[in-house]
Order: C-alpha cells, then sequence, then structure tokens
C-alpha cells in the first residue's frame, strides 16, 4: 500500500498541498498546477485507492486516510482540497492543526449526504445510485461523474474533454470503497478549526449546491466565495481568478 506523491520544488515559496476529489487523481489539477508553480512549493498526492497510489484502508474513512497522508506532507503547509479531497484536508487540519497554515476547500462540502439539519448536499437516493451504479459499470459512473461535474457550467464542454483524457490515462478506477467517505459528517471538525479558512464553490455546481455557501458560513469564521457561472471546477473555468485568490489568501494567511 503506497502513496503516489509528486513534489515541485520552488526555492523559498510556501508550501501547498493539493488533494483532488473522488473519482480522479493528481493530473487533474494540470494548468492550475502550473499556474500555482511559480508561487509555491507544491505537493500533490493521489488519495488511496484512486490514480497512481495502490492500496486503501478499510473502512475507507478520513481519518484513515490523514493517517496515511501524515508521513508523506511538509511539516508545515497551507492546504487545499478540492471536492472529496476538502473533507480529508478538513480532518488532517483537525487532527494536526500545528502542521496547517490555512486552509482551503474547492467545491467541497464538509457533509456531502444530506441529513435533516444539512439540506445543502446531495440526496440519499443519489448517493446510493453511485454506488449501485459503480458496482455494475466503473466506466459508465465515472463518465455520468464527470458530466455531472461540467454540466451547465461556464467553459463545461472544454473541461468535460480534459476531464475524459485524464479518466483515460488513470491507473486505476475509483474504488467503490472510496465513497464511504462522502458518507462522514465533518462539520464539526470544520467548525472547530482555528486556523484561517477558505471555502470556494460555483454557483452551477450540480454536486454541491451553492446554498452550502451559506451554511458553511455560518460553520466557519473564514472566508467564502461564489464564482458566478462555475460548476464542480472553478480552478478550470475560472482559473485566473482562483490562482489570485489563493496567492492572495496564502500570503495573509502565514504573513
Amino acid at each position: 500500500m503506497g502513496l503516489y506523491v509528486e513534489r515541485y520544488a520552488n526555492a523559498d515559496k510556501p508550501e501547498l498541498v493539493l488533494l483532488h476529489g473522488w473519482g480522479m487523481d493528481s493530473q487533474v489539477w494540470g494548468g492550475f498546477a502550473e499556474a500555482l508553480s511559480s508561487y509555491f512549493t507544491l505537493t500533490l498526492i493521489d488519495l488511496p485507492g484512486l490514480g497512481r497510489s495502490t492500496g486503501f484502508p478499510e473502512p475507507y474513512q478520513a481519518d484513515a486516510v490523514v493517517d496515511m497522508l501524515v508521513a508523506q506532507v511538509p511539516k508545515r503547509a497551507v492546504w487545499l482540497g478540492w471536492s472529496m479531497g476538502g473533507q480529508v484536508a478538513i480532518e488532517f487540519a483537525a487532527q494536526h492543526p500545528e502542521r496547517v497554515q490555512g486552509l482551503i476547500t474547492v467545491a467541497s462540502n464538509p457533509c456531502f449526504v444530506q441529513r435533516s439539519d444539512w439540506p445543502c448536499a446531495m440526496s440519499e437516493a443519489t448517493h446510493q445510485q453511485f454506488e449501485q451504479s459503480l458496482v455494475s459499470n466503473v466506466n459508465k459512473t465515472l463518465q455520468r461523474f464527470i458530466m455531472l461535474q461540467t454540466q451547465g457550467a461556464e467553459a463545461g464542454r472544454d473541461t468535460l474533454k480534459q476531464l475524459k483524457r485524464i479518466l483515460k490515462a488513470q491507473a486505476h478506477a475509483a474504488p467503490i470503497q472510496s465513497l464511504q467517505l462522502l458518507r462522514e459528517d465533518a462539520r464539526p471538525q470544520l467548525a472547530a478549526l482555528t486556523m484561517p479558512v477558505m471555502q470556494l464553490f460555483g454557483d452551477k455546481d450540480l454536486l454541491v449546491p451553492s446554498a452550502a455557501a451559506q451554511a458553511c458560513g455560518q460553520l466557519s469564521k473564514g472566508e467564502i466565495k461564489v464564482y458566478e457561472g462555475a460548476g464542480h471546477l472553478p480552478f478550470y473555468s475560472h482559473q485566473a481568478e482562483v490562482v489570485d485568490d489563493v496567492v492572495r489568501f496564502v500570503q495573509e494567511s502565514i504573513a
């Protein structure tokens, strides 16, 4: 069992860790990581069982994933997690606050599946449908998933083409066990964080509804931003703007 890790060193620049979302690997960062590499020393990690990382914990839970990450990441860094990666980043920050200078989540929900007190998430029926579909046809499920990420968003067609290329190049398909993590509720951990936090959303996101932005703002005292016209991948459709926001946030966080 091993994690695939890439580092892009940039002397004397702040450390930034990037965690991708479900069904993808760190190739998804593409031009976004390239743009960030001018400002940061980057650590990109394929989450367990996804992309080029082999093996995964069972049950597939955020705290177990954090245990696998500890030895692979810088001693102090700002963390940026997209989608499910945001949930993992929240858990890491909660368990190891001394190692996280600031936290950025992108199109992420601390509670991805609806609960009676958290309606701004995917329905239980939708989550179950993904699980059942993944068992019967992995490739078809992943293709449907990336369509949902881009549908109705600015630059959606171009983004979908790029995601299809990434899926084709991936070493491993997403294990069904990884969907278990999306059932976790990281709201208490998010609310308790004391380091600077910035949460970024897209108002056309079909997987993390924009209503989650307001709800997360009530949980955390950090910065909330919603990109108009963005879907689940604002770092594709609004890349320059997201880069500017990340650079500003990090400068403010470690000042």
